[in-house]
């Protein structure tokens, strides 16, 4: 035992078994604490029976020596906290150059093993900024299942786990596949072995093995999980091409027999699927229903695929040389106006391509007839009428493509139809009109009513000019710049077929791009007042009306101020709302009409009006 600590067990000062505790923790010695974290003993206070160590944030620090031997552990200076502590600049840049060295490091030093909660914990603040590392972790997450040394788990309730250095891969690999909780990540799994196929060389009986568990689970899972249980199939094909010698007519369910047996699920299938796998299903339509059927059923399949899958499917015919067939089944379409969205959308898009001959000039109706239908249909629809009309609003060539050649009364007809459709924004609207007047400025008295209209200023208050200023600002700085990131941080999740967090931040923004257009003319056409001197002759911006109710009832006041001043619950209406509106301009004795709550209309008079004070 250490002198030093002899005399304070001699003397009473402390017992035996924190001597021998203490003995663990001379001065020098990198420690950890429950609470306080990594640190470094610096002195044994023999005279205040001390020891004083220097925590991470907490330096100089005292503890009695009792105290300090029951919570003090001891760790290797090699370790990841003792490294936090003694070189933070080091595994800062670690963390940059190297983040899988990084992680092993922490898992080697506590176990192997780690819930990625207590892997933020120690690193998060400490050697990743607070606010960078949620992007750090995802990035770092792709490259570690790129590693097979580690285990990611794909729940944050399972923990990350380090494997031991003679691991074999092929091992792993396998083992991750039988692991692997469903289809879904089974598909994973096997992709994962064929981009690591090289780890195989020795062991290619193991992999004929794992073709024919994977054909039996695919076998079992088609009832229940069709697409996952397709994709099994097809990875499982792919995985066979890599195998040497493989007898591929073996008996095994085949992709073909699969699309055979349930024809209605072919749609849903194509929407799940990546390029590359329905290019691989699209191949195996001529095994599955036979040469003088398979184009047949394909081109079936078009009205219940989007804008994607009709695409690969125009691709694959183009390719069999049975573009003809697709061609008479669009002209078809297009003739009994039983053409849906998605293929507007795809004639559109390959308008100077495999669609050329059926891009007439009449083609920009059908369009707007589409766009007009879909907007009251299934949720469905609405989705393809928005593939179509964001094609029209944002191909600049398109409007033009319409009009080339379209005689000036379709060319009428459709600004008619464009310029009070509904599918789009105001902004979206005058742009998209903009292009027709620049080839057609004979048009322009179309627009002419719908601007009067539009132009006229927004009679607002100040206060309320000021807030939607500010809020304007808030959405240009952060909303929209914070968006673009979480866009960002969703498309490093990877698979975007399935990435809720990526369809739901595009969808916001979507939400965002409107809100700014949308405040962007109002704050243009707005006009700030301070209500002084309404004319009272008359029902007026910033005065206060009195109205009774004509065959009794309880009698009405409302203060009619700004287009943004809305208060009902104390009597104050915007000038444009429903009630504002009907009285606007109205005298005293005028009668008018307004909607109860249960929707009945109720009779009132107007009895009084005087100016709004402030």
């Amino acid at each position: 035992m250490h002198p030093d600590l002899e005399k304070l067990v001699s003397r009473g000062k402390i017992d035996s078994l924190t001597a021998e505790q203490l003995e663990l923790l001379p001065p020098g010695t990198f420690c950890q604490h429950k609470s306080w974290g990594a640190g470094k003993v610096v002195d044994w206070d023999r005279l205040g029976v001390k020891v004083v160590v220097d925590f991470e944030d907490k330096s100089g620090h005292e503890l009695g020596m009792k105290f300090a031997a029951m919570s003090l552990i001891p760790i290797e200076e090699s370790s990841f906290l003792a490294k936090r502590y003694a070189s933070a600049d080091e595994l800062k840049a670690l963390a940059n150059s190297d983040p899988v060295e990084l992680v092993k490091l922490v898992l080697s030093s506590h176990g192997d093993r780690l819930f990625l909660d207590k892997l933020e914990e120690l690193l998060k603040g400490y050697v990743i900024p607070e606010g960078k590392y949620k992007s750090w972790w995802e990035a770092t997450k792709k490259k570690l299942r790129e590693n097979m040394q580690f285990i990611v788990p794909a729940k944050r309730t399972d923990p990350l786990e380090l494997r031991e250095e003679d691991f074999d891969p092929s091992q792993g690999l396998i083992a991750d596949f039988r692991e692997a909780r469903d289809l879904r990540a089974k598909v994973k799994a096997v992709e994962s072995i064929i981009k690591e196929i090289n780890a195989f060389k020795d062991h290619q009986d193991n992999l004929i093995e794992l073709v024919a568990e994977i054909s039996e689970i695919a076998r079992k899972g088609v009832k229940l999980q069709y697409a996952p249980a397709v994709e099994l199939i097809l990875i499982r094909e792919e995985l066979q091409t890599k195998l040497k010698g493989f007898d591929s007519d073996n008996g095994q369910i085949s992709t073909a027999e699969i699309l055979a047996a349930d024809e209605s699920a072919i749609p849903g299938l194509f929407e799940e699927l990546s390029l590359t796998r329905l290019r691989q299903v699209l191949k195996s339509f001529p095994d599955a229903f036979g040469e003088d059927s398979w184009v047949e059923k394909m081109l079936g399949l078009i009205p219940a695929c989007n804008l994607r899958s009709i695409g690969e499917i125009a691709s694959y015919l183009d390719s069999a040389e049975r573009k003809a067939d697709l061609i008479a089944y669009m002209e078809n379409g297009l003739q009994q106006r039983t053409i849906t969205s998605d293929s507007l959308a795809w004639i559109c898009r390959e308008r100077k391509g495999l669609a050329q001959s059926v891009f007439t000039p009449t083609l920009c109706l059908s369009v707007m007839s589409s766009l007009e239908a879909d907007q009251l249909n299934d949720e469905g629809s609405v989705r393809a009428a928005n593939r179509l009309r964001d094609l029209v609003a944002d191909d600049n060539g398109l409007i033009p493509d319409f009009i080339s050649g379209a005689n000036i009364n379709t060319i009428r007809n459709f600004a008619s139809r464009l310029v009070t459709s509904a599918s789009f924004d105001e902004l979206t609207r005058k742009s998209l009109m903009a292009r027709i007047i620049k080839l057609h400025p004979e048009i322009q008295d179309l627009m002419h009513g719908r601007e009067k209209v539009q132009e006229d200023t927004l009679i607002v208050s100040e206060a309320s000019l000021a807030e939607k200023k500010a809020a304007y600002d808030k959405l240009i700085k952060e909303e929209i710049p914070q968006n673009r990131e979480d866009i960002k941080i969703a498309r490093s999740y990877g698979d975007l077929r399935e990435n809720f967090e990526y369809k739901s931040s595009k969808e916001y923004q979507r939400v965002l791009m409107k809100r700014q257009g949308d405040w962007e003319r109002d704050l243009k056409l707005a006009q700030p007042t301070d209500f002084k001197n309404p004319d009272t002759t008359k029902v007026s911006i910033g005065t206060i009306v009195t109205l009774d109710a004509v065959g009794g009832g309880e009698p009405l006041s409302y203060t009619v101020l700004g287009a943004w001043d809305s208060d009902p619950d104390n009597g104050v209406i915007a000038y444009l709302s429903e009630r504002g509106n009907a009285i606007l301009d109205k005298p005293v004795g005028t009668e008018v009409e307004f909607p109860l709550g249960d929707g009945e209309m109720k009779r009132y008079r107007i009895t009084s009006i005087k100016p709004y004070l402030g």
